[in-house]
C-alpha cells in the first residue's frame, strides 16, 4: 500500500470515527427542550465526541442526577461506572428504584456523588450516598447501563448486538457555559457548563430497538472524557506509512 494510500485510509477512519449516532423520533429532543429556558442542542448534529472513556476532574468527586426515564425496563435499570480494564468490576450509582415508575425530572434526593481516592496501591472509587465502593485499575472509567434487556456500556466496542459487532448504546451532550437548563423541569434555571454532560443511553439491543436514546438520561458534572484509542490507531497507521515510504526510498 502506498504512502497517500495509508493516509486517505487514516483520514477515512476519522471521518467514520466522527460520525454521529442517529437518534429516532423526537422523544429526546422534547424530553431536553422541557428543561431549558428555549430548545436543547439539535440532539443529532450536537453530540460531544470523545465520550467513551472519562475520568473525574474534581477532587470532591461528581455528582449524578438521573433526569428523566421514557423506558419500560425504569423499575429495574441500573446505572454505574466500571472498569475500563475489568468490566465486570463495577459500580452502582442507581438502581431500579431511583425514579420508580415516573416519567419525569427525579426529585433532589437522587443526587449521586461519585469520589475518587487515589492511593500508591489503588484506585478507589465510592458512591457516597450508599456507601458502596470499588478499586479499578486506573482512574479511568467507563458508564454502564444494566436495563434489563442487557448491559450496555459508554465503550461501543463493548456492545455486540449492532450489525458490524458493535453498537453505540450512549450519546453524550456538553455544556457550553451558555445555556439555562432546569433538569427539574421547571423555571430555575441555571448555567449548563462546561464541566457538564447530559448522557443519553438507548435501553434496547439494535434487533428491536426504537433508537431514541430517551431510554435513561443523566446528567454528570466534575468528569471528563478522555481521548478514545482511535487518535493512536491513526498515528500507528501514519507510523507504518512513513516506513514503508522510507523502505521504497532505501530500495530506489
Amino acid at each position: 500500500m502506498s504512502f497517500k494510500k495509508i493516509i486517505l485510509a487514516a483520514g477515512l477512519l476519522a471521518a467514520f470515527s466522527a460520525n454521529a449516532t442517529v437518534i429516532n423520533g423526537s422523544g429526546l429532543q422534547n424530553g431536553l427542550n422541557a428543561i431549558t429556558d428555549g430548545n436543547f442542542y439539535d440532539v443529532n448534529a450536537s453530540q460531544h465526541n470523545p465520550d467513551e472513556v472519562w475520568n473525574l476532574t474534581a477532587s470532591g468527586g461528581s455528582l449524578s442526577r438521573l433526569i428523566f426515564e421514557f423506558a419500560g425496563f425504569e423499575n429495574v435499570a441500573s446505572f454505574g461506572i466500571y472498569d475500563i480494564n475489568n468490566i465486570g468490576n463495577t459500580l452502582e450509582l442507581f438502581n431500579g428504584a431511583a425514579c420508580g415508575t415516573a416519567d419525569t425530572t427525579c426529585t433532589a434526593g437522587n443526587n449521586i456523588a461519585l469520589t475518587y481516592n487515589a492511593t500508591a496501591s489503588s484506585n478507589v472509587f465510592a458512591s457516597a450516598f450508599n456507601m458502596g465502593s470499588a478499586t479499578f485499575s486506573s482512574r479511568n472509567f467507563g458508564y454502564f447501563l444494566n436495563s434489563g434487556d442487557g448491559i450496555f456500556y459508554s465503550q461501543k466496542a463493548l456492545n455486540t448486538d449492532g450489525p458490524n459487532g458493535e453498537a453505540d448504546h450512549m450519546v453524550a451532550f456538553r455544556g457550553d457555559d451558555a445555556l439555562q437548563v432546569d433538569i427539574f423541569g421547571g423555571t430555575n434555571y441555571k448555567t449548563f457548563n462546561t464541566g457538564e454532560y447530559i448522557l443519553a443511553w438507548e435501553d434496547l439491543k439494535f434487533n428491536r430497538s426504537d433508537f431514541d436514546y430517551s431510554d435513561f438520561v443523566v446528567l454528570v458534572e466534575s468528569v471528563e472524557s478522555v481521548p478514545a484509542p482511535a487518535p493512536l490507531a491513526l498515528l500507528g497507521l501514519g507510523l507504518i506509512g512513513l516506513g514503508l515510504a522510507r523502505r521504497k526510498q532505501v530500495k530506489s
